[in-house]
């Protein structure tokens, strides 16, 4: 029986890191075969050839050899390069912190060309758009975030009840983060026990939430952006990040998806 076998694939490096002394590990999400952890040869070193391809913010064609004992990237293509994502600090972050959390969501080798094509717009739609504002780049992050958890099966509620299931009522609910939603005021007096951590949020963040969950990627730019409105967008999602994203840090979602490594710098491959 043959031990080894070639994969060639579409795909995006999710992350990469130092290998031995001169090999590098990549995590890659592939369009029809997920993600891939593979090992990329001397691609720490100067003149490595694969390494260029590797870099992150790209789409790339790989070619890789799964053996009994390594998976080895053999060869690479860059097809779609995202220039603007290597430059501006804010969209670094951004970008590296959306790739983290996939990383983080994401087994080996479980297809999911939904999550693929999800993760390739997103990235296309932040290369372009101007996110000059913390405040429009919070929102943005929170949106893509929404569809992330919801792609996952966390659905976040904001239309109807969580308990009663009956379609909530302006100005007569609470929003519970554990559950991931929102709960009618009746429901609430009813059994306060149940549903004592609720706490208040405005009907304009609500709307914010709506919007932001199922609009495409450029309307995010287009609502008017209020400082408080934003504060409570931002606890919800961070809310929703902390009790369903596994290994989620305390800190704030904007800063906490990377409390665990550095702003990773792109190499210069001679």
């Amino acid at each position: 029986m043959m031990s080894w076998y070639t994969i060639k694939d579409e795909g995006i490096v999710l992350r990469s890191f130092p290998f031995r002394e001169a090999d590098r590990r990549y995590r890659i999400l592939t369009l029809n075969h997920g993600k891939i952890d593979c090992l990329g040869r001397g691609a720490q070193k100067q003149k490595a050839k694969l390494a260029p391809s590797l870099e992150p913010f790209g789409v790339i064609d790989v070619e890789i050899i799964r053996g009994r004992r390594s998976t080895t990237v053999i060869s690479t293509e860059k097809k779609q390069q995202f220039w603007n994502l290597t430059g501006g600090l804010e969209r670094r972050l951004i970008a590296q912190s959306s790739l983290r959390l996939i990383d983080r969501f994401t087994h080996e080798f479980e297809q999911d060309p939904d999550l693929y094509h999800l993760v390739k717009n997103w990235l296309s739609f932040i290369n372009h758009a101007s996110l000059e504002s913390h405040t429009r780049s919070t929102f943005v992050l929170g949106g893509f975030l929404m569809r992330l958890l919801e792609h996952f099966g966390y659905q976040t509620q904001l239309i109807y009840c969580l308990h009663c299931k009956e379609e909530i009522m302006p100005l007569s609910y609470r929003w519970h983060g554990g559950k991931g939603g929102l709960v009618c005021t009746d429901c609430i007096e009813k059994d306060s026990r149940e549903w004592f951590a609720v706490r208040q949020v405005q009907e304009d963040v609500i709307k914010l939430l709506r919007f932001a969950r199922h609009t495409d990627f450029p309307e995010l730019m287009k609502p008017r952006l209020t400082g408080d409105s934003m504060s409570d967008f931002a606890n919800i999602i961070h809310d929703l990040i902390t009790f369903h994203i596994p290994g989620a840090s305390d800190l704030p979602f904007w800063r906490g998806v990377l409390h665990d490594a550095p702003l990773e710098k792109p190499i210069h491959y001679r």
